[in-house]
């Protein structure tokens, strides 16, 4: 198998020309040459699937931050999604973020521990020699999700749009967040990180440029995106960011009260519970050897949430001073952040995924978050734009938002700015939904080829407080774009 796939790769050539370019072409890589294949979808489209970025975090690695592959002489078949990230067992039956079931991530069968993988999508054959890259963070409330759903299929921006497409996976629950020190806190998070440096290092050779690539994820996925903005000043990569419908600040709301001795107490039960014996606030590691060599099933057995229980469950992120902060506020307010150009927003009706109406009151209040991210990017003169996503269609319903609801529920411009609609077999789009379609996947990636120009050449005004600046997109079955005041939008936001 391993020299059938080595004679293929040469078969194939290591061309990074663009008049060379084989579909699924063998590119050479950090982590192995992988070779990738036609997009079932998008047949121009060469599609590179489940490609490793960092090491199995199993066994020894457990609880450790990711750690670079250094030996990059192996072969990789890069045709099929690599394994999910572990869920706990609760979560596997609901329904998944961006409104699609996933192809994997819905059965525990296909979750293992050694999930550090992303794909790309690509066409280097045509258009700009180095294209834009769009680096995808999932959402899920930080305990599910996984870049193996449709929803998040990069083939149609890539063949429309002459970008590179990136989907991430990231540890989730307690092999995620395990909330106190080992001496890292957030492990996906530095799993984004490794994931952002294994793309620099890699994407030029699939037709990206380096030197333009944006982070762009929805709910946890957009506080990824902006948790990202405060920890990496020094090094940042990035070039421009786009928080969708997630927020740092209101992340930080799940470590009111005494965050620390709480994690050390919940860190200590599960050990007890996996038989390891209870941990002191002195040496949370004392049973750290013990708890690896237990099975996956059980250690996620003991984490599943109880009825009732929030959606990220208290395996979540924590202030580590490092890619979380207790000061987020005052760092804020002094432009503490990468200086790089943002596009943040949220849907008009974040709360509509459980169905029917939800109060007036709350669904305004979901403006602040982004309200307060654009101002400080405005503050420091760092571009900003800053949108309410209001497209509301009937194929929808059948997906990420109840039959009932009315407005935009969470998750519900994902597929419109992938353009995946049709993946997710909710019913055809109208002409509307198809012009909102090609609107937003436009701006998407125009902000992605030019952070601080891209969406101005669209005629989109920056965020301003004292002009109608918040672009709104779409409504009910339209592919409307409106500018609106804060005043009428925000009622709910202090000032």
């Amino acid at each position: 198998m391993h020299r059938s796939l080595l004679t293929l790769a040469f078969a194939l050539g290591f061309v990074e020309g663009q008049s060379a370019w084989k579909i699924g072409n063998a590119v050479k890589t950090t982590s192995g040459t992988v070779i990738g294949q036609a997009s079932g979808w998008k047949s121009e489209v060469s599609e590179y699937l489940g490609i490793p970025f960092a090491k199995p975090p199993q066994d020894d690695l457990r609880w450790t931050a990711p750690q670079a592959i250094t030996d990059d002489s192996k072969v990789i078949n890069a045709t099929k999604y690599g394994w999910a990230c572990p869920e706990s067992a609760s979560r596997a039956s609901q329904g998944r973020p961006g409104g699609a079931a996933s192809s994997g991530a819905s059965d525990v069968a296909t979750q293992r521990e050694d999930c550090l993988t992303l794909n790309i999508y690509t066409k280097p054959q045509v258009g700009e020699k180095k294209k834009a890259v769009l680096i995808w963070i999932y959402g899920g409330g930080f305990v599910m999700g996984s870049n193996d759903n449709p929803a998040y299929n990069g083939a149609f921006l890539a063949e429309e749009h002459d970008v590179v497409t990136v989907t991430v996976n990231y540890r989730l629950s307690v092999l995620g967040f395990p909330g106190v020190a080992l001496p890292d806190k957030n492990l996906a998070l530095l799993d984004q990180r490794k994931a952002v440096e294994w793309v620099r290092d890699n994407i030029e050779k699939f037709g990206g440029d380096p030197k333009r690539m944006i982070l762009h994820g929805q709910s946890a996925g957009g506080a990824s995106v902006d948790y990202y903005t405060y920890a990496w000043t020094q090094d940042p990569i990035i070039s421009g960011f786009i928080p969708q419908s997630g927020s740092a600040a209101l992340r930080m709301g799940a470590n009111a009260g005494n965050a620390t001795q709480n994690a050390i107490n919940q860190w200590s039960s599960l050990s007890n519970q996996l038989g390891c014996g209870a941990v002191s606030a002195s040496d949370v590691t004392s049973t750290l050897a013990c708890m690896r060599s237990k099975p996956l099933s059980a250690v996620m057995d003991a984490t599943a949430p109880k009825a009732g229980a929030s959606g990220m469950g208290t395996w979540g992120p924590k202030a580590d001073g490092k890619t979380v902060f207790e000061d987020l506020a005052d760092r804020g307010a002094k432009g503490n952040f990468i200086k790089a150009p943002m596009f943040v927003g949220n849907t008009n009706n974040e709360g509509a995924n459980s169905g029917g109406k939800v109060g007036a009151k709350a669904a305004l209040a979901s403006n602040c978050a982004p309200r307060r991210a654009a101002q400080l990017r405005k503050d420091a003169g760092v571009p900003i734009w800053r949108y309410i996503y209001a497209g509301e269609f009937e194929n929808q319903k059948k997906g990420p938002c109840s039959a009932n609801s009315e407005g935009a529920c969470h998750s519900a411009e994902i597929s419109v700015v992938f353009g995946t609609n049709p993946l997710k077999k909710g019913g055809p789009d109208t002409e509307n939904e198809k012009k909102l379609v090609a609107t937003l996947s436009k701006a998407w990636t125009e902000f992605a080829k030019d952070p601080a120009h891209g969406l101005e050449k669209m005629g989109w005004p920056q965020y301003d407080k004292s002009k109608p600046s918040v672009i709104v997109m779409g409504g009910k079955d339209s592919a409307d774009i409106k500018f609106e005041s804060v005043d009428k939008l925000d009622t709910e936001c202090p000032n």
